[in-house]
Formats: structure tokens, C-alpha cells, sequence
């Protein structure tokens, strides 16, 4: 009796063992998958590891293997191993070159790495992939902004607001954009809009905050400060000290420990300003002393080519030398530089040293009021004081 099953049979019985056994393998993939997503969720990341492996090997070309696969990479992340949870996303785009996943996953382990082309180049890969992902698009807009790509930038942020109208984050993509071409009202617009459309869009906030301080509007700057403020924002120390940079330091004010008279009006003796002056080619060192209103660069205060010391012409409200009577021949010399400047940086105050010289016949004249003198120091940021408050005469008696 020939006991032999048909090769028809033998096949059906193979594939309907090996069918049953994968199945089998794929629902215990399954457990071993929802274990590992347990440990993940729980900061079991060592462990996790382990069970996520397992969920791959056991049913590596199932759902469940791209699930663990891309938890994978998360979990090295966790673990602050990034070499590996770029190798865990490299795995995924040769298992599945067709699925954007793991090429956003990739893209966004770059970012934070500031690797910004390897980033360009995965988000531009995923785009090719899933073109209608507005997260993707957007990521790919701050690649290109850092890049100073602007003009791709901006199609990328405008693809945004196709794919997703009224995107708060596709504003604010393009208000960026607009600042860092120095279109600032643009930027504004722009940045407005984003705040419109989200409420607590903190960093929308600080961007406007950046944007009014550029235009050299601090008072709307300070508002958006506030807000920050007020939610609790971490960005709020980001905008103060972008303000503290971008706002011009000014001559805040200015005494004279040794007395210097600068009030006294024109045709004064000089001998009035000190007995030592009452003799004839006599010469003496006076100070002023300024106080700035933000912290200064230290060799450009002490710099004395940063220093003028001249006789004020009249504009605004300095008045004009002598009344504007021409300089006559008892007038007495003022050097136009000062000759030292001694800088305080705990107090971030500048005593400004000065000589003036009596003639040979001791009757010369001074206008001490209408003597200018006018800083171009730079603040610790490297910017200019402020054109408005830049100098000092003692007509005024402020900066």
C-alpha cells in the first residue's frame, strides 16, 4: 500500500505549517513589541532596548518589526546615544526606502545636532516621499533659513500654509524669514498673524520681540517681553538679553570730582577755574566723569580717539560757544583730544582727564558751558552709543 501524500499535498501542509508558524511568530512579536512600548513609556530604556530588538528578530519583516524599529531610535535618544539611533534609523531606511518615517526621524536627529546639511538632505528625501507633510515642509524652511537659502525658505514655509491653512507655525516660518532679509514691517506682519492664529505661540512671541527691537522700538519690544513673562516662557531671557544688546547705551549722566565748573558761561577767566591758571602759559588737568547706561567695552572707553572735545555751534539745545562771538586772541587753548581716560568697570563709569592752557598774559577766556564733549566708545556688544545721547555740554547740563 503506497502511503506517499501527493507533492501537492506535501506543499499545501509546508506552506500551511510555515504560514501558522509565522502568524504564531508575528503575535508574539506583538507581546514582546507592547512590552518594550511599557518599559519605554515607564524609562526602562536599557531595558526597552533589549525588548525592542526582540520584537524585530522575532518577526523582522512584519508591523510590528517598523514599530520597533522606529521606538528604536527614540530610545537611544532617550539614552543619549545618537550614533546609535542614527544607525537605528539608517536600518529603517533600507528596510523601508519607500516610507518617509525614518527620514524625518533622521533628519530631525541632525537638526538637533545642527548638522543642518545632512538634515537638508533627509527632510529633502522625506518631502520626495510624503510632499503634502506640512511638519516636514516646515522643518526643511528652518534648514534652508539657517543656510541663509531665503528664498527657499520662504517656498517652503508658504508650502505650510498650502498644505495646512492658517498655519501658525507657516507664519511664523515666514516672519523669520522677512527679519532675516531685514524686511522688519514685513516681519512684523507676519509675526502678528502667527500670534493671531496661537495664542500661546511662545517663540512667535520672542521673534516679534526681536523684530521691534531691530526697528529700535523697545517700548512694543518690552510688551512682548512681559508676555513672555508673564506665561513663565524660557524665551523670555533670550528677548532680555537680545534687548540688552540692541539697545544704544547712552551718556546717563556726568559730575566732576574736581570741581570743574562747566556750568560757568562764556568769557570766563580761566583763573576762575583754578588758582594754578592765574599764572601766565599755565596749564591745568580737569575731569568730567560719565556714567553709561549699559555696560561698555573697556578699551574703547579708554581709547582717547574715541573722545572729542570741541566748541558748541548751535543745534538743539547745546547753544553755541560765546554766544556765537568768534574766538578772540585772549581765548584760551583746549586740546581737542582728552589726554587720558581712567574706566571703572564695577561702576561702568569714565573719568575723562582734559587740559586747559592759560596764555602768556594770563587773561585768557573760556566758555566752559559750551564745551562738547562727545563719546564714540563702544557698548561690550560692539555697537555705538546712541547719536541722541552721545555727548555732553554743560549748557544743557545733559547728555
Amino acid at each position: 500500500m503506497d502511503l506517499a501524500l501527493p507533492s501537492e499535498s506535501i506543499d499545501y501542509l509546508f506552506r500551511s505549517t510555515f504560514a501558522n508558524t509565522r502568524a504564531n511568530m508575528e503575535t508574539l512579536s506583538g507581546s514582546v513589541l507592547g512590552q518594550a512600548i511599557d518599559q519605554y513609556q515607564n524609562g526602562k530604556y536599557t531595558q526597552a532596548v533589549r525588548s525592542f530588538k526582540q520584537a524585530i528578530a522575532l518577526a523582522p519583516s512584519s508591523g510590528n518589526a517598523f514599530d520597533a524599529l522606529r521606538y528604536l531610535g527614540q530610545t537611544y535618544l532617550k539614552l543619549e546615544d545618537s550614533e546609535k539611533a542614527v544607525q537605528a534609523c539608517q536600518d529603517g531606511i533600507r528596510l523601508y526606502p519607500t516610507d518617509d518615517t525614518f527620514y524625518k526621524a533622521l533628519a530631525d536627529i541632525y537638526l538637533k545636532e545642527e548638522k543642518w546639511a545632512d538634515a537638508t538632505r533627509m527632510y529633502e528625501q522625506a518631502i520626495a516621499i510624503n510632499p503634502n507633510d506640512a511638519e516636514t515642509q516646515y522643518s526643511l524652511g528652518q534648514c534652508y533659513l539657517e543656510a541663509k537659502a531665503f528664498d527657499r525658505a520662504l517656498d517652503k514655509f508658504r508650502q505650510v500654509l498650502r498644505i495646512s491653512p492658517g498655519n501658525a507655525s507657516g507664519y511664523y516660518g515666514l516672519g523669520q524669514t522677512a527679519r532675516a532679509e531685514g524686511d522688519l514691517p514685513r516681519a512684523v506682519d507676519w509675526l502678528l498673524k502667527a500670534e493671531r492664529v496661537d495664542k500661546k505661540f511662545a517663540l512667535a512671541w520672542r521673534e516679534l520681540g526681536y523684530a521691534y527691537a531691530d526697528q529700535g522700538d523697545f517700548f512694543r519690544a518690552e510688551e512682548q517681553l512681559s508676555v513672555l513673562a508673564a506665561h513663565g516662557s524660557a524665551y523670555a531671557a533670550d528677548l532680555e538679553s537680545y534687548m540688552a544688546q540692541a539697545t544704544p547705551g547712552k551718556i546717563a549722566a556726568t559730575f566732576s570730582p574736581d570741581g570743574f565748573r562747566s556750568r560757568l558761561g562764556p568769557k570766563t577767566e580761566v583763573a576762575r577755574l583754578s588758582g594754578k591758571l592765574a599764572r601766565p602759559g599755565a596749564s591745568q588737568l580737569f575731569s568730567l566723569t560719565f556714567a553709561f547706561s549699559k555696560t561698555m567695552d573697556e578699551s574703547s572707553v579708554i581709547d582717547s580717539d574715541n573722545w572729542t572735545l570741541s566748541r558748541a555751534t548751535l543745534r538743539e539745545n547745546r547753544g553755541v560757544y560765546n554766544n556765537g562771538a568768534p574766538p578772540g586772541p585772549a581765548e584760551a587753548t583746549l586740546d581737542r583730544r582728552p589726554a587720558y581716560i581712567l574706566f571703572d568697570q564695577k561702576t561702568n563709569m569714565a573719568a575723562v582727564y582734559f587740559r586747559i592752557f592759560q596764555n602768556a598774559s594770563a587773561d585768557a577766556t573760556i566758555d566752559p558751558s559750551h564745551i562738547v564733549f562727545k563719546c564714540a566708545a563702544a557698548d561690550a556688544y560692539g555697537k555705538p552709543l546712541d547719536p541722541d545721547a552721545d555727548e555732553y555740554a554743560g549748557f544743557s547740563g545733559i547728555a
